[in-house]
């Protein structure tokens, strides 16, 4: 299997490619790395969903599931 289709390792062809597509969007936005408004490392992770804590100062704030900033719908 490639390597860019680690997150993807659970939805095979059954799953469809439009699921796949929306699933990898949602799973690179998770992962990219994010500034602490605080400390202005790139050390600011997911806790919990919408829960985003900084590992160097310890920073917690509220956001989006998968994004600090929540994406505007048109």
């Amino acid at each position: 299997m490639p390597k860019k289709m680690e997150a993807l390792s659970g939805l095979r062809a059954k799953f469809g490619s439009t699921v796949r597509k929306r699933y990898s969007r949602a799973y690179r936005t998770l992962k990219t790395a994010r500034e602490c408004p605080s400390c202005a490392s790139l050390k600011l992770k997911r806790t919990a969903s919408g829960i985003w804590t900084c590992s160097v100062c310890g920073y917690t704030v509220a956001g989006g599931a998968y994004d600090i900033v929540p994406a505007k719908t048109a």
